[in-house]
């Protein structure tokens, strides 16, 4: 199963924590960024890895994990 981890975070800082983001190699993938939250995918059995590097961003970046739930299948 794969989870969406959603971030706040301002358009103006998406393109530099994707760049971050997705040079951990089959960690996370980044998908939309809507409304000023930006959808991370992750496999559930990778979750607490992806928090881990996601968490040690945050103060250097500036956004915040709003919400975690279970992916419904869409890529969009």
């Amino acid at each position: 199963m794969e989870l969406d981890v959603l971030l706040k975070i301002e358009k103006e800082k998406v393109h530099l924590l994707s760049y971050i983001l997705e040079a951990e190699d089959n960690l996370l993938n980044i998908r939309k960024y809507e409304g000023g939250i930006l959808r991370v995918i992750v496999p559930e059995k990778l979750l607490d890895d992806a928090l881990k590097l996601i968490n040690s961003l945050k103060s250097e970046i500036g956004f915040e994990i709003v919400e975690i739930r279970k992916n419904s299948g869409s890529a969009d």
